[in-house]
């Protein structure tokens, strides 16, 4: 309703949530949603049990974590697989020991179960596989969350080179890069193909000077609506149209040894001011488009501290404790993000365990678990065969099956029934399928 009683208004999408989107849909594929389910199981073991954590952190991962923060809920489950997989022989290390073997908690259905896919080769292949394909939307996520530069000039061409990493790294094999690019498609179409981005992405000097450039339809179609909306004047409009060709081919101010040099070291908008002062009209658009930011993700946990706090399983605390909590925890944010500006690491640790407990909650704790009065003890049944043997390669198109809820009902399950006992020497050989191996051809030498 705004934009259209403002012409000069428009509503952008932040690059954050959309992105966030994508890694949503990402763990809806099957070979994801697998890899992320028993990734949960193993964290789930570890960190419910204080002996087990312990002997992991003293002996097998040089006193590093599991768990990993990434900003957003499924970014940190992403993170968190990427840490396992850089953790896997120490895992596999740990699960061998003679200390796991003769520990109490080896004999548990969980147990066994845990320990059969750590063993896995075939679980860790496509652990590598899965990695590889969301590696370059994360580093797009890193880049817009830093917050050190306008993300404005930058989140077209990101998204656009991610979507071609992740076609080579899977050597151009559409079997296994495909279900990850309709993932993308489907959000870049509706979302990150909005009029600002494009006219960023042609304004960018550091791009558009490029050999690899091309100026697709889309591109110059947005930037033709950005010069109409944010110029009111109609004269001002033509000339910054004119003025265009002055900048492809970087005549006058544009082509200076000065302005050649200073393409990709300054901020654009910047160079812009600096160097677009032969066209004016063109220079007001220009500066305007590339100084906004596409993200409100420094302010978004800050929001939601309310939320976080006050859950299904702190829904009792009365209000000035609520109060008191937030006051704390929205300090400690603060505190965290002047850490962070010192140490210029947007990934350092965060020191809110709310907030961890907010990003990392399916990787500790199981809500059906937790809401239930039943003793797990007193759960008994018949043995059946372990799901973490069934490795097949299923890629599908689109019709993946739901993760929600599946933690939920498969782990409670998992107790009441037994499943075959581990064998140490010959695991391996047990639960790897050989054309999993072949298909997965990621190298994962220790």
């Amino acid at each position: 309703m705004l934009e259209e009683k403002r012409r000069n208004l428009f509503w952008t999408p932040c690059a954050t949530y959309c992105i966030n989107r994508i890694l949503e849909d990402f763990m809806k594929i099957r070979c994801v949603e697998e890899c992320i389910e028993k990734g949960q199981k193993i964290t789930k073991l570890i960190y419910n049990q204080i002996w087990l954590l312990n002997l992991m952190k003293n002996e097998f991962t040089e006193g590093q974590e599991l768990l990993n923060t990434a900003g957003t809920q499924y970014a940190s489950s992403f993170a968190t697989l990427r840490s396992l997989l850089d953790h896997r022989v120490g895992l596999r290390r740990m699960f061998l020991s003679n200390k796991w073997i003769s520990s109490r908690f080896s004999r548990t259905n969980e147990g066994k179960e845990v320990e059969k896919i750590v063993l896995n080769v075939t679980f860790w292949k496509k652990m590598q596989y899965v990695r590889k394909s969301v590696d370059p939307i994360m580093h797009v996520l890193q880049k817009v969350c830093s917050g050190e530069s306008f993300s404005m000039p930058y989140i077209y061409n990101d998204i656009y080179r991610a979507k071609f990493a992740i076609k080579s790294v899977n050597g151009d094999d559409p079997r296994k890069y495909e279900p990850f690019w309709k993932v993308i498609d489907s959000h870049c179409n509706s979302l990150f193909c909005h009029p600002l981005y494009l006219a960023a992405y042609f304004l960018n000097p550091s791009y558009r000077y490029r050999q690899d450039f091309v100026a697709h339809s889309e591109v110059v179609r947005g930037l033709n609506e950005c010069i109409v909306r944010l110029e009111p004047d109609n004269m001002r409009r033509i000339s910054a149209s004119m003025q265009i060709a002055h900048y492809n081919s970087a005549q006058d101010d544009f082509g200076t040894e000065l302005a050649i040099s200073t393409r990709t070291d300054l901020e654009p908008a910047a160079w812009w001011q600096q160097h677009g002062i032969s066209c004016i009209e063109l220079q007001r658009i220009a500066v305007r488009i590339l100084s906004q930011t596409c993200s409100s993700f420094a302010r978004e946990h800050e929001w939601s501290i309310y939320d976080q706090i006050y859950s299904k399983s702190q829904n009792r605390i009365t209000q000035k404790k609520l109060n008191d909590l937030i006051y704390v925890h929205y300090n400690l944010r603060l505190r965290e993000s002047q850490l962070r500006k010192r140490s210029r690491d947007s990934r350092s640790t965060s020191v809110d365990n709310v907030l961890l407990e907010h990003l990392l909650k399916d990787w500790i704790t199981d809500t059906y678990l937790q809401s239930s009065d039943v003793d797990k003890n007193n759960f008994s049944g018949v043995e059946q065969d372990d799901p973490s043997e069934n490795d097949s390669i299923d890629f599908d198109d689109g019709a993946a099956r739901s993760l929600k809820g599946s933690l939920e009902l498969e782990t409670i399950a998992d107790l009441a029934v037994g499943s075959p006992d581990v064998d140490h020497a010959n695991n391996n050989a047990a639960t790897d399928n050989d054309s999993d191996l072949n298909y997965f051809d990621d190298d994962l030498s220790e």
